[in-house]
């Protein structure tokens, strides 16, 4: 499906990052073997974040908001809609948008929603947001997306023979009407036929979290971890992600050449390495190295990149983006937009 929109823009991006700090040797259980080294050169395994083993996502969206409405970068009166993107929900229920909700006193009135999305998370929770916009008026929609999937009690606790490839972390955009924007290409596509793909098996109701399944699986891995077919994963992004790319170039009319940033999804450097290739993009243009510096978080990843990467861009300039997001689901989705002049793009990091 394809989508435009007008007079749309991303005017603040906040990531909130845990303090802890560990890498990809102290989780291996034989980080100097053959197969180790492997994963660490491809994947681009390096350091990663963990944040407390009692803190969940809403803590790390909070102390967000709190920074923001501190700081006078965000006040409570704009917001008109909350929008959350992630699996690592606080609960089956209530949702996360209804918790910041709840904890910042908003009005009755403001829209919330979560969305369970992977690796697309972030593409496809902005497209729910220029919907939202459309009857906003001058209120803003406040994405949060991240995942915490590394939450462990203690490093000593469990080990694998692969690491988990995810790394903790929240982000908070701030996304408003701005009449002066130009339009907004954007398209979403899915295969259900391929679900199986990326799948994390338990913990709904078709496979509960039962002490008998804990106790099966505790030595194999974490029963929260997800399962996935990493060769059918990157033919999909190969196979679907450049030519969704060059059809949405060629639909908002502009060349490749026109786009100066790609903020991709980051599962991995080669993947990327390859995507830029078969789309005869500079590595220059396609920041592709916060997998080795936070490491996965689905979601979480391109407002990662903005803020790591090219926030300087992010703050001074207007920049033609384009933005894609490929994984669970199977989905892919993409958006060229100019991005810029935000009022804010940073990282900060919590005591969580």
């Amino acid at each position: 499906m394809y989508y435009k929109f007008k007079g749309k823009a991303i005017t603040g991006v906040l990531s909130i990052l845990p303090e802890n700090e560990y890498y990809f040797e102290d989780e291996a259980l034989k980080p100097n073997d053959i197969k180790s080294k492997r994963l660490k050169k491809i994947i681009g395994f390096g350091v990663r974040r963990r944040v407390k083993a009692d803190t969940t996502l809403s803590d790390m969206f909070l102390a967000g908001f709190s920074k923001l409405l501190d700081e006078g970068k965000l006040v409570k009166d704009d917001i008109g809609a909350i929008v959350v993107v992630t699996l690592t929900q606080d609960y089956v229920l209530p949702q996360i948008s209804s918790i910041i909700h709840g904890e910042l006193n908003l009005a009755n009135d403001v829209f919330c929603i979560d969305i369970p999305q992977a690796c697309a998370g972030y593409v496809i929770a902005l497209i729910e947001s220029f919907m939202l916009l459309e009857h906003l008026g001058d209120k803003k929609v406040i994405l949060c997306s991240g995942e915490i999937f590394n939450r462990k009690t203690s490093l000593n606790e469990r080990k694998y023979e692969e690491p988990s490839f995810g790394g903790d972390l929240a982000n908070i955009s701030v996304i408003e009407n701005r009449a002066d924007r130009p339009n907004i290409y954007g398209s979403a596509f899915f295969d259900g036929g391929q679900r199986d793909a990326l799948l994390i098996k338990y913990g709904g109701f078709k496979n509960p979290m039962t002490p008998g399944i804990i106790e099966k699986e505790r030595a194999n891995n974490s029963c929260s971890a997800i399962e996935m077919d990493g060769s059918a994963v990157f033919n999909f992004a190969q196979k679907e992600v450049p030519p969704a790319v060059v059809e949405l170039t060629n639909r908002a009319g502009i060349k490749m050449d026109d786009i100066d940033y790609f903020l991709f999804h980051q599962p991995n450097r080669f993947m990327l390495e390859k995507l830029a290739t078969a789309l005869k993009v500079p590595y220059s243009k396609m920041p592709m190295d916060i997998t080795e510096r936070f490491g996965n978080s689905d979601s979480g990843t391109i407002p990662m990149v903005m803020t790591t990467d090219v926030n300087n861009e992010m703050i001074t300039q207007n920049n033609l983006c384009c933005l894609s997001g490929f994984g669970g689901g199977l989905t892919w989705a993409s958006l060229i937009m100019e991005i810029g002049k935000m009022d804010f793009c940073e990282n900060m990091i919590s005591t969580l």
